[in-house]
């Protein structure tokens, strides 16, 4: 029993050493600008996927770790490979503040009268006559669905960093004559 709190605290100082990213990346202005506590939520999602992760790969094979280790490096190449287009697409940050408005993909009706030829792709001086108000220019579910998807895209990065590192820390052997014996019969 001793042997599964020691275990458990190791997994959960991983999981506080990798819940500070999502903090690193709210300083660098990289998180998806809604909902406003994402680097939290991110946090704790980690520390939710840390322990799944550790409870899936502890005891598992080494091929199936390893199709740990696959699932997740896909997982993250996606996640970010998803994120990154779309941050550049649809979020616009306010010159001179740490405000970051997320553009729609269709236009009000108001913003079709003015701007015929160029919605729903408007220009960044329309943000700037509508005073940063994405609402007068894209409907509110446009502006929703784009949120869901960056925040999508975001976990799923993080959830394959989690899966991968989780999967190779889940592998590693743990000290002691017990651990390598448990080891030793546990793969192949």
């Amino acid at each position: 029993m001793d042997g599964y709190f020691k275990d458990i605290a190791r997994v959960l100082l991983f999981a506080a050493g990798a819940a500070t990213l999502p903090l690193i990346a709210a300083f660098a202005g990289l998180q998806p600008p809604w909902p406003p506590a994402v680097e939290y939520v991110s946090a704790v999602f980690i520390l939710i996927a840390a322990l799944v992760m550790w409870e899936w790969a502890r005891g598992a094979r080494r091929a199936v770790r390893r199709r740990f280790i696959l699932a997740g490096l896909a997982l993250t190449v996606i996640g970010i490979g998803a994120y990154l287009p779309l941050y550049s697409q649809f979020v616009e940050p306010i010159p001179g503040s740490k405000i970051r408005v997320v553009r729609g993909t269709q236009c009000t009706p108001r913003a079709q009268l003015v701007y015929p030829a160029d919605c729903p792709e408007l220009p960044r001086d329309a943000l700037r006559d509508a005073e940063w108000e994405a609402n007068v220019l894209w409907t509110r579910s446009s502006i929703m669905q784009v949120q869901l998807i960056l925040v999508a895209a975001w976990l799923a990065f993080i959830a394959g960093l989690i899966a991968f590192v989780g999967a190779v820390i889940a592998g590693r052997p743990v000290t002691g004559k017990k651990a390598h014996v448990a080891n030793l019969a546990q793969d192949p």
